[in-house]
């Protein structure tokens, strides 16, 4: 049985080209990533369908490379359609989105679903309505998060909103750029998030900025230490919490995570030989 309070941590995907020569670098042959990432870590945020809506052959595919004792479950970032460009949105990915949700519900690997809105995203009459009709599209019983980035949504009002409505407040940890939300530990549901971005704030919002610049970062011990301090009190007043490091290029959340893991001593098994060598090489970067 699941223990009460208990903490989910995991990296946000489970491949990515860059981690050829640090994640996987000792692996022999043909790897199925996410069985291999699964089987370390209690949890994994599904990315790829902010990109595209996956058929459902391909999602129950998912459900059969991971463990389902309970101590494994998915999150799941909702389309880029519901959350930065509306005008993109069909019906057809609506359905096809809930289709998503409702299997990994069925079979009981569903954490939460993730609804992750940029920057420009403002606390404003517009948008929480917006937020009002976004819950409503969902089904009821699939836990639902929603992540801001601008410090306008810091404000007890917009707590109580979100628990009036049954929606989740995801926490983060991102470079405090501008107005940037800092880091909370905010409760709105009987389950908690915390994101970890890094604090890359050179490349954050620069000109030149990258997807893999923007989140080439390694955190500190110190600062993991702080998180850490976070995700604990977010934790004593939830069911569950998940904490996943969303810092990928190079495999830097896969470390990450692992040193979270060690430090709160949720971690499942041994680590693969090779992980502590090139963690160790990559923090010294």
């Amino acid at each position: 049985m699941e223990e009460k309070g208990k903490i989910f941590v995991g990296p946000a995907g489970w491949s990515y080209p860059d981690w050829k020569d640090t994640v996987f670098s000792g692996t022999r042959g043909k790897v199925d990533a996410l069985e291999f990432m699964s089987t370390y870590f209690d949890t994994i945020e599904i990315n790829s369908t902010f990109y595209r809506v996956f058929p459902e052959g391909t999602v129950r595919a998912w459900t059969k490379r991971v463990r389902n004792d309970g101590s494994f479950l998915f999150t799941v970032k909702l389309y880029r359609g519901f959350t930065h460009d509306p005008s993109i949105l069909t019906n057809s990915d609506r359905s096809l989105m809930v289709k998503v949700l409702e299997i990994l519900q069925e079979t009981g690997l569903l954490g939460a679903a993730l609804a992750q809105f940029p920057y420009r995203f403002h606390n404003t009459k517009e948008n929480r309505k917006y937020l009002v009709n976004l819950r409503a599209t969902l089904p009821s019983e699939i836990p639902l998060f929603v992540e801001f980035r601008h410090r306008s949504w810091l404000h007890r009002a917009v707590e109580a909103f979100m628990r009036e409505l049954g929606i989740g407040f995801c926490n983060i940890d991102q470079p405090q750029v501008s107005f940037s939300l800092p880091l909370t530990s905010i409760v709105t549901i009987p389950l908690g998030y915390l994101r970890c971005h890094g604090r890359n704030t050179e490349t954050w919002f620069g000109e030149k900025s990258s997807r893999d610049s923007r989140y080439f970062y390694r955190y500190r011990r110190e600062e993991l230490s702080e998180i850490a301090k976070t995700a604990l009190a977010i934790a004593s007043r939830t069911e569950r919490t998940f904490v996943v490091f969303n810092n990928h290029f190079k495999g830097n959340e896969v470390f990450d995570a692992m040193d979270f893991s060690e430090m709160l001593n949720t971690k499942r098994k041994h680590w693969p030989s090779w992980w502590k060598a090139i963690s160790e090489s990559l923090r010294k970067e």
